[in-house]
């Protein structure tokens, strides 16, 4: 009975001997499975292809710019191969693109840097943060191993609800935790499952970033309609942002400090909700320009630069350094690349005001600001304008200064007669001795705004609201196509002490 009994046992253990032999294969062929679903192969930085006579050209351009300076905000989305979408960045690119970033001088900022200057801290050293929104596995596949090459720093923008799903278009949790790891990245909130464009939208779920092909709105950059939280009401909205922390929380990530909007859609996102869970917020699209700038700074919602497929190294440095902020000072005229006109392009040749006798026949109004982005800051400065060419039969030219900030001032010079106009009203007019040509120095202390003409005839105003900072902008009106346009023969602007 012993010997049956233990027969019986012998030939059970060697069958499960037997069956743990024929599946060790299966269960070793699952683990690697889910291995490299989990965490897969990373492909290598590009070679790098060095230009000695553009890396003169970026570092003679970040020569000319301040050592320290609010900082300038890119905002990538996916990194990889896929030439149908403008939206992906390749390898290749990025990496060109960090290396004009470097020869220029400037470094990556962590987003943990970022949000002190934000909250009033000092600026830091002459950077860009850079930004990459959807969480999308190209950063762990190709841009890890390129921001290892240059030492450089990201901030990936997690929609948390998709992390783990899609794959491998998204990234997984167990590579979110390497790259953290790795202390190259950072990880901020793009919400937790709000990353849509109406109520039948896939977004990134259908394929490409953000749904975007060129021509379909695409990734963050999207069209005045849709997304973000449509339809959601205040506490969906709510739901969603504390399940985006809370998924931070569990996968042993800190706290995300800043959030960007789906598809640069503000709309539907309750302000005072975002700041209280946020330092700083970040969009691609607004109606006016907001740098990361103290003019910025008490919304808590700055403007990044977006970064698309065709953007070169060298497009890309040189945008860098139009934003980055400038301390007020030198002849206007003579930098003409950083002004924008009102179409929010560079001007034409000609058509600046004051661009001297090649003056365009058409059009009865001309308006352009200079380097709106990098002189958001300023404060504490004089504009100096000689103009000429006020006939009396109604030509106009205008001078603005604190363009962009809470109270822009404008003053607005004709042959015979002088303005100081605030937000649209009138706050003082004088007449003018008779003549063709005026000198305009215009101080902006704060909130009050001084206007002296040809020396002698005196204007004041005190702003209303908040003291507001910003450049300045030029702009020449005329009554008809036969008034000549006024012409703007020097332009020069000063810092000035801020005692009186």
């Amino acid at each position: 009975m012993a010997a049956a009994v233990n027969a019986r046992l012998l030939r059970a253990a060697l069958g499960l001997a037997a069956a743990a032999v024929v599946a060790a294969p299966f269960a070793a062929a699952w683990q690697l499975h889910e291995h490299r679903g989990d965490v897969t192969a990373q492909d290598a930085a590009p070679a790098p292809a060095a230009d000695p006579a553009a890396t003169a050209a970026w570092r003679a351009l970040g020569a000319a710019l301040p050592d320290r300076t609010p900082p300038v905000v890119l905002a990538y989305h996916d990194i990889g191969h896929d030439p149908g979408n403008r939206y992906t960045v390749t390898p290749e690119r990025l990496d060109a693109h960090l290396t004009a970033l470097a020869a220029a001088g400037y470094r990556t900022l962590t987003a943990e840097e970022f949000a002190d200057w934000a909250e009033g801290g000092p600026p830091p050293p002459r950077g860009v943060l850079l930004t990459f929104d959807d969480g999308t596995h190209g950063l762990w596949v190709h841009a890890d191993r390129i921001l290892a090459r240059h030492g450089a720093h990201g901030s990936a923008f997690l929609i948390t609800g998709r992390v783990g799903r899609h794959r491998p278009y998204y990234l997984s949790w167990p590579e979110i935790s390497r790259m953290h790891a790795s202390g190259r990245w950072d990880f901020q909130s793009h919400t937790h499952d709000l990353h849509t464009r109406g109520a039948d939208s896939g977004g990134a779920d259908g394929g490409g970033a953000d749904g975007g092909g060129a021509d379909g709105g695409g990734a963050d950059g999207g069209g005045a309609d849709g997304g973000g939280a449509d339809g959601g009401g205040a506490q969906d909205v709510r739901t969603d942002l504390r399940r985006s922390l809370d998924a931070f929380a569990a996968h042993g990530l800190p706290r995300p400090a800043l959030f960007s909007y789906p598809f640069s859609e503000t709309r539907g996102f309750p302000d005072a909700l975002v700041r209280d869970l946020f330092t700083a917020t970040l969009t691609n699209r607004t109606g006016r320009p907001l740098p990361p700038s103290r003019r910025s700074a008490p919304g808590e919602r700055f403007e990044r630069l977006e970064v698309l497929s065709g953007t070169t190294a060298d497009a890309l440095v040189r945008e860098v350094a139009r934003r980055t902020p400038l301390p007020p000072g030198g002849d206007l005229l003579a930098d003409r690349e950083r002004w924008i006109a009102a179409d929010r392009r560079p001007p034409a040749p000609g058509t600046l005001p004051g661009g001297g006798p090649r003056r365009p026949a058409a059009g009865r109004y001309q308006y352009a600001e200079y380097a709106p982005h990098a002189t958001a800051d300023w404060d504490g400065y004089t504009v100096r304008a000689d103009v000429s060419g006020l006939t009396a039969g109604g030509a106009t030219f205008g001078l603005a200064a604190r363009v962009g900030g809470g109270s822009p001032v404008q003053v607005r010079v004709s042959h015979h007669r002088v303005r100081l106009v605030e937000n649209g009203s009138t706050r003082a007019e004088r007449r003018l001795p008779r003549g063709t040509a005026h000198r305009v120095e215009l101080t902006v202390r704060g909130g009050r705004t001084t206007v002296v003409v040809d020396g002698r005839v005196r204007l004041a105003a005190t702003a209303d609201t908040a003291p507001g900072t910003g450049g300045v902008a030029v702009s020449a009106s005329r009554a008809g196509r036969d008034v000549p346009w006024p012409v703007i023969d020097a332009l020069r602007v000063e810092r000035i002490g801020q005692e009186q």
